[in-house]
């Protein structure tokens, strides 16, 4: 049992212990980057090795001691911010020196902020206790505030004031929802057990913690109306850590909104009608107030509130299809928003400025920079052959099924918009008329930054052609989320 405590520890220890390490030692960059990528490498073996038991014995969960409960939604969780950290480290070590070099004596805290989020995040995805998850995902929220204002500029130190505000505010609502299920139930709120006390809970009750739940995960996913700090913080944050945010720790709140919405939601009808009608404003919003944007991230930022939307909604349609189709959307956003990202960054990296009428170049210069843009965004769009296509058709089906026809018809034309708003871009940064912007002293694009791009979007389209090679994974995922409603 010790040695199973151990091995399955290592998934959030290895990366605690890496960030402490680079942040005492004070390394280089290089020497940095090399820990932070050999931790991860062991975090991945730990979370496989969780995966690997759950399939084989056809366990439901993994109990390690008191405090751990491993289930299918947790490894999942983990192996996504796993595939998301290391990908942000190998683009931050070309891209950081370039953009931030005033800041080149804080890089080993930059490195190390990285690996205790991600520690803390995989820590609180395998706890029982939901006043430990929700300390686990407060602090790292906290240290991520470090990373969005690295740059140390006005405009970055407001978007990281704003997103401590208003993020830790928000999330302390669902603090106050764990408590009021406690004290009405007499005991601790447990992943395992919420079911079962949600069913102890008088329905006004019930409403009112779902509602604070609600509140505090909403906010931290950066869904509407809580979506405020959510474009500044992506725009201003170097372009790495919007990928490590979009990909990892706005995660977090979904995280949440499976382990406790979509329960009170599987049980109370008017939970789910809240939160299918705030999933359909964001989805709309997002994708209108994309439209008009003139800063490149800022732009992506609105799309991605559209499609956390489509996820959101899907989480709570009290159907194996519709979680399903969520957890896939959650895989898919993650590679959608990193391929975007990705490349804006690229441009941001060629042309020193997020202003898209001040980024202007012949496509004939750098085919797979368009190729992999164009590749996410029409990936947003749920086209085929790409993998958000088959996510998107199941959320719309599973939408459908349950009643909820409207909601999948403002998904497809917010679909649509936000598809619209980036072609718009790209036809007006890659097939500009009008005189070119000249690279900044004509550098290249480093090959790390164009390979994380690509493989990005590669990854779209492999797993659009062959789903198969992850349906062991969502579907045991799915069940980790059912399973806890039974």
């Amino acid at each position: 049992m010790k040695s199973d405590l151990f091995l399955y520890s290592l998934s959030y220890i290895a990366p605690l212990l890496t960030g402490l390490i680079i942040f005492l030692v004070r390394g280089n960059l290089k020497i940095s980057a090399s820990l932070s990528v050999l931790s991860i490498v062991i975090a991945t073996f730990s979370t496989y090795k969780g995966w690997y038991q759950i399939n084989e014995e056809g366990l439901k969960f993994l109990r390690i001691g008191e405090m751990l409960y491993i289930d299918g939604f947790s490894i999942f969780m983990q192996f996504m911010v796993e595939f998301v950290s290391l990908f942000v480290i190998l683009y931050s070590l070309k891209d950081i020196p370039l953009l931030y070099s005033h800041r080149k004596d804080k890089f080993h805290i930059y490195f190390s902020a990285i690996m205790l989020s991600v520690g803390f995040m995989n820590l609180a995805f395998v706890l029982d206790n939901l006043f430990l998850v929700y300390i686990g995902l407060e602090i790292s929220s906290i240290i991520s505030v470090y990373l969005i204002t690295f740059n140390l500029n006005k405009d970055s130190l407001k978007a990281g004031f704003k997103y401590l505000l208003i993020v830790n505010v928000g999330i302390l609502f669902s603090l106050l929802g764990v408590v009021l299920v406690s004290y009405n139930t007499g005991t601790d709120v447990l992943i395992s057990n919420i079911g079962e006390n949600i069913g102890l809970l008088t329905k006004n009750i019930a409403l009112l913690c779902a509602g604070l739940f609600i509140i505090g995960f909403f906010t931290k996913a950066g869904l509407v109306p809580f979506h405020v700090w959510l474009p500044e913080a992506y725009a201003e944050a170097p372009t790495a850590i919007t990928v490590f945010m979009a990909g990892a720790l706005t995660k977090i709140g979904f995280y949440g909104l499976a382990r406790t919405v979509t329960v009170f939601a599987f049980n109370l009808e008017e939970i789910k009608l809240a939160v299918i009608i705030l999933s359909s404003l964001s989805m709309l919003l997002g994708a209108i107030l994309a439209f008009n944007q003139k800063d490149i991230k800022r732009l992506i930022a609105y799309c991605s509130i559209s499609e956390m939307g489509f996820i959101s909604s899907a989480l709570v349609l009290s159907s194996y299809a519709g979680v399903f189709g969520a957890i896939f959307h959650l895989l898919n956003h993650t590679l959608m928003k990193g391929v975007l990202f990705f490349s804006a960054g690229i441009l941001i990296y060629l042309f020193g400025s997020r202003q898209i009428d001040e980024i202007k170049n012949s496509p004939s210069m750098k085919p797979l920079l368009v190729l992999s843009f164009l590749i996410g965004a029409l990936a947003v769009g749920g086209m085929p052959p790409f993998s958000s296509f088959l996510s998107s058709l199941s959320i719309i089906f599973a939408l459908s099924e349950g009643k909820f026809l409207w909601t999948a018809v403002i998904m497809a034309f917010s679909g649509f918009i936000s598809t619209i708003a980036l072609l718009r871009c790209a036809n007006s940064i890659f097939w500009y008329k009008g005189d070119k912007v000249d690279i900044r002293n004509g550098i290249s694009i480093p090959t790390p930054l164009m390979l994380c791009s690509l493989l990005f979007a590669l990854l779209l389209i492999i797993f659009g052609i062959y789903p198969d090679i992850l349906y062991s994974l969502i579907d045991s995922a799915a069940k980790g989320i059912i399973n806890i409603n039974n």
